[in-house]
């Protein structure tokens, strides 16, 4: 098994330190949830990344990157009798929107997402800018003087 977390990538709004090419980033983003107050073990997550990797016949990541990439994502881990992650929750959550949630900031404080957003209303959203970017375009043509076109 090879693993690898570098770089930052950018999901939705949310930060998620890792590379692009990272499966646990993946299975991340469709399996595990911000929820205050909960705890997730570390084995159980583990356990269901693996399967998820293995079903797809992917490479999985160290447990050490998976720690890091948990705490970057605000889940910081804790022991009593178990290893486990604070504040994450673990279910199929494939193709839903990534819910408002906490995500810490450099300077310490918190900051809400205020909006849930899927891929598709991404696409949507880029389409629609990419239109109001050529409207804007023939604007601008029609307002420059021809002699310095």
């Amino acid at each position: 098994m090879k693993s690898s977390l570098k770089g930052q990538m950018q999901f939705e709004g949310l930060l998620l330190t890792g590379s692009p090419s990272d499966t646990f980033a993946d299975f991340y983003r469709d399996h595990v949830r911000h929820a205050d107050g909960t705890r997730l073990s570390a084995d159980k997550l583990k356990a269901a990344y693996e399967a998820w990797a293995d079903e797809r016949d992917l490479a999985t990541s160290s447990s050490r990157a998976i720690r890091s990439f948990m705490e970057a994502n605000g889940h910081r881990h804790s022991k009593s009798s178990t290893v486990f992650y604070r504040d994450a929750v673990l279910g199929d959550f494939a193709g839903q929107p990534v819910p408002a949630r906490s995500m810490p900031v450099t300077d310490g404080r918190k900051v809400r997402e205020a909006v849930s957003v899927t891929l598709d209303d991404l696409d949507g959203i880029i389409s629609e800018l990419q239109g109001m970017r050529s409207r804007l375009a023939r604007i601008k043509a029609t307002m420059t003087p021809r002699s310095s076109r």
